[in-house]
């Protein structure tokens, strides 16, 4: 959850240029540079789990990208994370 916050915390850092609310699709422009990226814009896919900084389809959790397409079109960001996130996840780790 921290990183989570972390990611949210970006969210003024960036805005998003082209939304495709229909299918889910965000270009982000940032306006501070993320952590010594050339790259200034990123494509978010937030149904497909996807994001061209990497880190959405890596960590399987949003990146302050997919965290800013979330919060543009107020969809609940949450619904995009990976199920081994989730409490129930841990719970039956430790069920045996």
């Amino acid at each position: 959850m921290a990183t989570v916050d972390k990611n949210r915390d970006g969210i003024p850092k960036m805005r998003v240029t082209f939304s495709d609310s229909q299918g889910l699709v965000f270009v982000i422009e940032e306006l501070d540079p993320f952590e010594s990226w050339s790259q200034s814009s990123f494509c978010a896919r937030v149904t497909a789990g996807t994001c061209d900084c990497g880190l959405f389809q890596s960590l399987h959790y949003q990146c302050q990208h997919a965290h800013a397409a979330c919060a543009d079109v107020s969809i609940e960001w949450a619904l995009y994370v990976h199920p081994v996130y989730m409490q129930d996840a841990a719970f039956k780790v430790y069920e045996m």
